[in-house]
């Protein structure tokens, strides 16, 4: 998949709009109906991508899903044939709707663009579906449109999706995103308690911008240097050493070498129980034994 940043070289193309902050079941819906649509008629199939969640910028701070970095990784393993990146700054954010449309038809040769149900687009939302049908008429080319996706009865929407991941759900949000919730960020020094007490911890320096489950002990995955290994993982402020910056601590099982600085991938899986204050640190230290004997005999796919 090539990565673009300013104009295609494309005579014609099927591009996925939308704000796409979760890459959840009913984008990736969309997105594959729009490359099957491209196959099918011999376009290039693409998405337009922003460098900023839109919604961060209109309406206030958004917590995001899925940062681009995991974006672009999930979107090469669909074989679209490019991914163009724009930013979206107040210039942007200001086009009328047939701006926008006349920003797709030069900059990305659009012949078809594939949209869900309830998608919009230009300064304030202005433009909707079927506005978005008149201007394909009027500059040639054709829409599709995505009905709602449902799982369990209820439409699949990044909204819901957040709600989950910010309550501890991880497994519920899971199902509606199509794989594990996971947070990225590099490896920072810490406060070394984990070392201590013989039990080393990945401290990873997430970004403010990020939905993070709510406090407690996770088993997950934590990819380093491209290899996955079962992880106990703490969110919080580690109440009996009397911390005050929350962070996202993990043990890696499996896994003793220095990665101070280095770039890690912490994938959620379960809440294993929620953050305690212990009596002592030997009492912590029991817990968390319990805890990496349990998410060693999970069977995780990894």
């Amino acid at each position: 998949m090539e990565v673009i940043r300013n104009g295609t070289h494309y005579d014609g193309t099927a591009v996925a709009l939308g704000n796409f902050d979760g890459l959840h079941v009913a984008h990736m819906t969309i997105i594959r109906n729009c490359i099957d649509y491209a196959n099918n008629n011999g376009l290039k199939s693409g998405i337009l991508l922003f460098d900023e969640n839109t919604k961060y910028l209109t309406q206030g701070e958004i917590k995001l899903i899925t940062p681009n970095r995991l974006k672009l990784e999930l979107l090469e393993q669909e074989q679209l044939d490019f991914a163009y990146m724009e930013k979206f700054d107040e210039d942007f954010m200001k086009k009328s709707p047939e701006e926008f449309i006349r920003y797709l038809v030069n900059k990305l040769h659009i012949k078809a663009v594939c949209v869900g149900y309830d998608y919009s687009f230009g300064y304030k939302a202005q433009g909707d579906v079927p506005l978005l049908k008149e201007y394909g008429q009027k500059y040639g080319f054709e829409v599709l449109v995505t009905d709602a996706v449902k799982i369990d009865g209820r439409i699949v929407a990044s909204t819901y999706i957040r709600e989950l991941v910010q309550s501890g759900r991880i497994q519920d949000a899971a199902h509606f995103l199509g794989r594990g919730y996971c947070i990225e960020g590099k490896v920072g020094e810490g406060k070394q308690n984990g070392r201590k007490m013989g039990v080393r911890t990945a401290n990873v320096d997430y970004t403010d911008n990020m939905a993070l489950p709510c406090d407690g002990v996770y088993a997950g995955v934590t990819y380093v240097r491209e290899r996955a290994y079962k992880s106990v993982i703490n969110i919080g402020k580690n109440p009996t050493f009397n911390a005050r910056e929350r962070t996202i601590e993990s043990h890696i099982l499996g896994f003793s070498g220095d990665i101070y600085d280095e770039y890690v991938r912490v994938c959620f899986l379960k809440r294993l129980r929620d953050t305690v204050k212990f009596d002592s640190v030997e009492k912590l230290l029991e817990q968390i034994n319990k805890d990496i004997e349990t998410v060693k005999n999970m069977e995780v796919e990894i």
